[in-house]
């Protein structure tokens, strides 16, 4: 394995984002569809979105996710209820209700933290984004140094084959020097004693004449 600072860094980097969104996370309050929202007051889903609408026609936010669709906080049931009650009051409208209520809400809602935290989320997604471009460049980075090295490998192999097969070409060679130098070598000393067994026969037979003719 090939030690990239940058890969490690991104790394570590991305793990203590996860941390701390799973700790954003621990601390938003529940959200609920309209669908159960209307089942806890007991009015429609177009109720729900019908209150919704009006609310944020005087200026009240709500929780959306990246599609828009509208999250709801026990915060926002309670003034749904309220606002409920408030509008089947003799002569009281919706528009009225809503207004009342409206106004008591806009200053101890928790629904502008929740879209605090829906902005920070946003932020976190662009800063974890970053984090895994970082952490893509240093993986292609460090895939690039092991395929690096792998040539390299590769290279020395090979040069270490050739060299294998030059010291066994070298020693083949020399091996059959010796043997053609032993071979001459024989055939030298083989000749020597042919020529010195010629002589003794000659000088055999030059005495044995000597003799016979008295010389």
């Amino acid at each position: 394995m090939v030690y990239n600072p940058l890969y490690n860094s991104c790394c570590n980097s991305v793990i203590k984002e996860g941390e701390v969104m799973e700790g954003l996370q621990e601390n938003l309050e529940a959200l609920y569809s309209p669908g159960e929202v209307a089942s806890q007051l007991n009015i429609q889903r177009q109720t729900v979105a019908k209150y919704a609408r009006q609310c944020e026609s005087e200026g009240f936010v709500f929780y959306k996710d990246e599609k828009g669709n509208r999250g709801y906080t026990d915060s926002n049931i309670s003034m749904f209820r309220r606002i409920t009650e408030a509008k089947n009051k003799p002569g009281i409208t919706l528009e009225t209700a809503v207004n009342r209520v409206v106004a008591m809400y806009k200053k101890s809602s928790i629904t502008p933290g929740v879209t605090e935290i829906s902005t920070e989320n946003e932020q976190y997604k662009d800063v974890t984004n970053e984090k895994l471009d970082m952490l893509m460049q240093a993986l292609a980075e460090q895939q690039k140094l092991i395929l690096d090295q792998s040539q390299k490998i590769d290279s020395l192999q090979e040069q270490l084959n050739e060299h294998r097969l030059d010291v066994k070409n070298r020693d083949t060679k020399l091996l059959e020097h010796i043997r053609e130098h032993q071979k001459e070598r024989k055939e030298e000393m083989l000749l020597i004693a042919q020529n010195e067994v010629a002589a003794a026969k000659e000088s055999q037979k030059k005495g044995f004449l000597a003799r016979l003719f008295g010389k």
